[in-house]
């Protein structure tokens, strides 16, 4: 079982800047369609289900050797999922401090529903 890792909405800003990413947002749908970091697939922390997460992301490319970035409105939330996921996968996952609203504050990429 791995741990989860939490970097700063800036550290996630440069990843996000640098390419590719594989993000999550577990808020719910309503919080989801209202504004998420572009790119984010929604999977509702009460509804969270690791096993299919991962074979989702695997059919998309998603490899042992990248990284899962989790993200709620502010935080704590992303916690809970992660802890979640890191005890289902090898592959490293990063909780984003401060959450879509950090990221928004930022000026990152929100795309709305």
């Amino acid at each position: 079982m791995s741990a989860y890792k939490v970097i700063s909405a800036e550290e996630f800003g440069r990843r996000f800047n640098d390419g590719q990413i594989h993000v999550i947002d577990v808020r719910n749908p309503p919080e989801f369609a209202g504004g998420h970091v572009e790119g984010a697939l929604l999977c509702p922390l009460g509804e969270l289900n690791p096993p299919k997460i991962l074979a989702d992301l695997q059919a998309s490319g998603f490899g042992s050797d990248d990284t899962l970035y989790v993200v709620c409105q502010a935080g704590m939330r992303a916690r809970q999922a992660a802890e979640f996921l890191a005890a289902a996968t090898d592959a490293e996952i990063v909780v984003v401090e401060g959450g879509t609203q950090a990221c928004q504050a930022l000026g990152m990429p929100i795309r709305k529903v």
